[in-house]
């Protein structure tokens, strides 16, 4: 995170202080002046191997993240600063953040951008990058007596500190990639300009003047697995979000849980997209239906980075 780039989070700029004339200290807005990541803890076992030397292991995981930010809030009048602390607080608690997005439980993009040399795959040399985080208490700051006597046009601050946490670790690029795919059959390749494996979601749109089931086949990226489309005479849409590890399928308007349409072919591995760093080659993939895909079906995925 370039705390010198623009850094946002729920419509606030946390890195928009404005400086006074000439250039000088900022006497407006806010300003970023550390940001701390915390260590991603692992998910997995290990525990002594029965009756041998050694240790038995799990797969392993990463776990949630925690964010620290610290900043200081300027204003150039008491009126103003009370205004955007209050701004702040609202933008940093915890509930107001789920209400705004349901459906997300309250985590939202943090954006901010960082400087690369990798410029064959990022030309403008920056990368915007998100994290999905949501506030773990509300924003500490403190008010002092001293604090609220006349500037002298100098403008008023106050430090802060907010903290966030992010349940899924992985920093996103937050523009998908997105892949179209109809009739019954396709191959191609994927880049992932991120350095860890991203993961992959589909569509899987059926017109309801094809009344017959199917079933959606597809092999690379470390998954193979087949999706069953039923018959219906309406329209179907299928979708698999390997992210949360759920399929669903919309009939008409109504939209269900639907497990039992995707089997894995090996293991139980939802798919994701390999890192492909400059140089490296790009990740393939096969799949074929045997009922006609609309035009409207689709892969896509965010680029990724541990």
């Amino acid at each position: 995170m370039d705390l010198t780039l623009p850094v946002t989070y729920r419509g606030i700029t946390l890195t928009g202080a404005a400086g006074g004339p000439g250039g000088n200290d900022p006497i407006d807005g806010i300003r970023l002046t550390r940001a701390q990541y915390s260590q991603v803890s692992t998910h997995g076992y290990v525990e002594k191997k029965s009756l041998s030397d050694g240790m038995d292991a799990s797969d392993v995981y990463m776990g949630q993240r925690a964010i620290v930010l610290n900043g200081e809030v300027f204003a150039d009048t008491k009126a103003k600063l009370f205004d955007h602390l209050n701004s702040l607080r609202l933008s940093f608690t915890p509930t107001d953040a789920y209400l705004e997005d349901p459906n997300r439980r309250g985590y939202l993009p943090l954006a901010f951008q960082e400087q690369t040399l990798y410029l064959a795959h990022w030309p403008t040399g920056l990368v915007d990058k998100v994290l999905y985080c949501r506030p773990s208490a509300q924003p500490e700051y403190v008010l002092t007596f001293a604090q609220m006597g006349d500037s002298d046009g100098r403008g008023f601050v106050v430090p802060f500190t907010a903290g966030l946490e992010a349940k899924d670790p992985r920093f996103y690029h937050p523009e998908s990639i997105d892949i179209y795919i109809s009739g019954g059959a396709g191959s191609g390749d994927f880049t992932n300009r991120g350095n860890y494996p991203a993961p992959l979601n589909f569509i899987l749109h059926v017109l309801g003047s094809n009344t017959g089931s199917g079933v959606f086949t597809f092999s690379g990226v470390g998954s193979n697995f087949n999706v069953t489309v039923p018959a219906g005479n309406v329209d179907r849409t299928v979708r698999v979000d390997s992210v949360n590890k759920v399929v669903t399928m919309t009939s008409g308007s109504v939209e269900t849980l639907r497990m039992d349409l995707i089997e894995f072919v090996a293991g139980t591995t939802w798919p994701q997209v390999q890192a492909t760093p400059e140089g490296d080659s790009p990740a393939g993939y096969t799949w074929s239906s045997s009922i006609g895909l609309d035009t409207l079906s689709r892969m896509f995925f965010n680029e990724t980075w541990a």
